[in-house]
């Protein structure tokens, strides 16, 4: 077979298909953030966050996690597995997160973190599905990109020096560290996982090979992360989102609207009426 980099572009989306369908079903899997309030407060609740997800993957190996992002009061997975285990991913999540977060004395109202389950149909799709995951911290917080925010799998794509960064094994901590890092009595089944400082290492749980074979190259995930408006737009509208844009971005568009319709390249002259208009 011919290495990836002397394909065609026609014979890399030809792979990328066949890999598409050979391992689906592919789903989004997100909570509503409107309707919840915030979960993660600090870095250690998002590290908590993260180590309990994976060590749901774990519990639940008949799924597997190709993105996620967690965010203050919602998260989204980009998941690959029959429907009911997906959800029962979720269910075990949500489980352990109510049972750690009640120890710890916080209140929260978890009727409300209920999971949505989006079917991924076709390979276009999942590529954007994948993407705005990513992207989710990065348009509403401006300290971040998809490659800094440390509780989603951007981080992970296509960088391998953090594929090569030496983490510990779950197996090589003492009884007492993997106790404390996975939150729960049974750690039977956690061998895969390894940690940073106390936080898990996302190639440890996430699979993120998987995610990175469905794209035809490195250049053309970089490429979506800062196109496909369009897609972004429906996305979000599926899914209620109102911030999918960062300000750049927002004021391109608008830009582009101004001299589609008004002929006006420069925002700042145009009239109150084409200002309300846009």
């Amino acid at each position: 077979m011919k290495h990836n980099q002397s394909l065609s572009f026609a014979e890399k989306e030809r792979v990328c298909e066949a890999l598409f369908i050979q391992e689906g079903p592919f789903w989004h899997l997100c909570t509503d953030g409107t309707k919840m309030q915030n979960i993660f407060t600090s870095e250690a609740d998002f590290d908590l966050g993260m180590n309990l997800l994976a060590v749901s993957a774990c519990k639940n190996p008949k799924v597997r996690i190709v993105s996620f992002e967690l965010m203050s009061n919602h998260v989204h997975k980009i998941l690959c597995g029959q429907k009911e285990a997906c959800m029962g991913l979720f269910e075990y999540f949500k489980r352990k997160m109510k049972r750690v977060f009640k120890r710890s004395g916080r209140i929260i109202d978890w009727d409300s973190f209920t999971a949505e389950m989006i079917p991924i149909e076709d390979l276009r799709a999942l590529r954007n599905e994948i993407i705005y995951a990513h992207r989710n911290a990065y348009v509403s917080q401006s300290s971040y990109t998809p490659y800094n925010y440390p509780w989603g799998s951007g981080i992970a794509y296509f960088n391998p020096l953090l594929k090569s960064i030496p983490a510990v094994s779950f197996n090589e901590l003492s009884y007492d560290k993997r106790r404390e890092y996975a939150h729960i009595r049974d750690i039977s089944g956690l061998d895969s996982l390894k940690f940073l400082n106390g936080r898990v290492h996302i190639p440890s749980f996430c699979n993120v090979s998987l995610g990175e074979s469905l794209f035809n190259d490195p250049r053309s995930y970089f490429n979506s992360l800062t196109k496909n408006v369009e897609a972004f737009s429906e996305i979000a509208s599926r899914l209620k989102d109102t911030v999918f844009l960062t300000d750049d971005e927002l004021y391109a568009v608008a830009s582009k609207y101004a001299a589609e319709k008004f002929n006006v390249r420069q925002l700042s002259i145009l009239t109150p009426d084409q200002r309300i208009k846009i």
